[in-house]
């Protein structure tokens, strides 16, 4: 059995459809949606969700998020007219949108490309994306505090605090990184890492968690395009429009801790980016790590 739902913030509740029973019904919390084997959400993952979506990945159940919100308007404009034979309306509504996830899973189905839309979410997701969340919000007040910093603000009590702030959850990143990731501190030490380079596992763990790589072996070609680096003549390069900024954030992370470790002082180029990539891809092929073996 699945449902399809359009998620909701703080008191509000969730809209859901079941295309078995033709029905839309609301529901306080993810959690009273167990008896479904597979749960279809929209794109929108609020903090508040991330324990339900634990207690039920524990269980067994798999758990599927919409991966391509700029396509609504476009998706809406397609499945106007069967939008408005079900809820009387073609503008934006919780039961509209629960519909319209059902009506894209449908149409993948049939083009056998459900993967382009839905991405699975695995307990690595629930455990370490919630952390990650936390440290890209502190990261980013310290930035904000250091550069009121320069312009002569008073700020240091702050931007102490933030520090210590930032090195304590990236301490239970790699805490839990440890945990959940199979063969982290081992894919670690083989790039040069040690176990206190806290900053650079944070990246490292940041960047196996946005580009799954513990689902199986990926491309390069389309990991850098992921990451938006495109093989350039420079060594700077450019950079895509469209590409997962949080996933190069990490990336930056993990080459500048690895750039440091070999004596070289600087901000790692699009072309460092691109070699630590290729050298993480083929480390994880070559020694057949756990977290790269496994299917999906």
């Amino acid at each position: 059995m699945r449902v399809f739902v359009d998620t909701a913030w703080n008191s509000k509740k969730h809209t859901c459809y079941d295309p078995i029973k033709d029905a839309f019904f609301e529901v306080d919390s993810l959690v009273e949606l167990k008896d479904y084997q597979e749960m279809y959400l929209d794109s929108s993952i609020f903090p508040n969700m991330w324990q339900q979506l634990r207690e039920i990945i524990n269980e067994g159940k798999k758990v599927y998020h919409f991966t391509r919100p700029w396509k609504w308007k476009e998706i809406r404009e397609r499945f106007k007219d069967e939008l408005k034979n079900k809820i009387g309306r073609v503008s934006k509504s919780d039961r509209g949108d629960a519909y319209l996830i059902y009506k894209v899973y449908e149409l993948s189905l049939m083009k056998r490309n459900t993967h382009r839309y839905f991405r699975q979410l695995t307990i690595i997701d629930v455990e370490l994306r919630p952390l990650l969340m936390k440290e890209q919000i502190i990261y980013k007040n310290l930035d904000r505090i250091r550069k009121m910093r320069e312009i002569g603000i008073d700020v240091s009590s702050d931007v102490e605090e933030y520090e210590k702030k930032l090195e304590n959850v990236r301490r239970e990143i790699v805490e839990k990184a440890t945990e959940v990731i199979p063969g982290f501190i081992e894919v670690a030490e083989a790039l040069g890492l040690s176990r206190e380079d806290v900053n650079g596992l944070t990246g490292l763990a940041g960047l196996l968690t946005y580009l799954r790589f513990y689902l199986g072996f990926k491309s390069i070609d389309k990991s850098i395009n992921y990451l938006g680096l495109f093989k350039a003549k420079s060594s700077k390069g450019n950079m895509k429009k469209k590409c997962n900024r949080k996933a190069v954030r990490y990336c930056n992370l993990l080459a500048l801790s690895i750039l440091w470790k070999n004596g070289q002082k600087h901000p790692p180029t699009l072309k460092d980016l691109r070699t630590i990539l290729k050298q993480l891809i083929n480390l994880l092929r070559q020694t057949g790590s756990a977290m790269a073996g496994g299917g999906g």
